[in-house]
């Protein structure tokens, strides 16, 4: 893992080459080393690619898989798209943030559990379907991701 400014250039030198258009590869690829993209590594990446900050910055922020803030230990998403809204999504995300204490987008005191809204999960035939540290529920109920926190404060 990258850990400080120089693994960082050296690593974005033989990895990316300095044009604009490396910048969405980039970005992607802090996200898959950090799980965020922290201050930090995006100023070395604008360095790196002759790009403003503030623009890696308004990148990054246009994104919806991609966070700048780091996330608790387990990320839960819900759904809100017409089809899992329609189905129950409303329910489900106040509940868990009921159950939570937080509202989305939000992480828990502990940095434990972030709870977050999916514009769209593209699994309309399933819906209402909640995300878990990358894992899908379907058809999901307020009932049966009520049990899904307590899975995640356990692993």
């Amino acid at each position: 893992m990258t850990t400080d400014r120089n693994t960082l250039r050296a690593t974005l030198r033989k990895n990316f080459p300095r044009s604009r258009g490396q910048l969405l590869p980039a970005l992607h690829f802090l996200h898959e080393e950090f799980g965020y993209l922290p201050d930090w590594a995006m100023e070395v990446t604008g360095w790196h690619l002759g790009i403003p900050v503030s623009e890696v910055y308004g990148a990054a922020t246009s994104y919806t898989e991609l966070r700048v803030e780091k996330p608790g230990r387990h990320v839960v998403r819900v759904c809100t798209g017409l089809s899992c809204w329609l189905s129950g999504g409303s329910e489900i995300l106040d509940r868990l943030q009921t159950q939570l204490k937080i509202k989305a987008p939000g992480t828990t005191p502990d940095n434990n559990v972030t709870l977050e809204e999916a514009s769209c999960a593209f699994m309309c035939g399933m819906a209402p379907v909640v995300e878990l540290d990358g894992g899908y529920t379907g058809r999901a109920t307020p009932e049966s991701v009520e049990s899904l926190i307590p899975q995640a404060a356990d692993a």
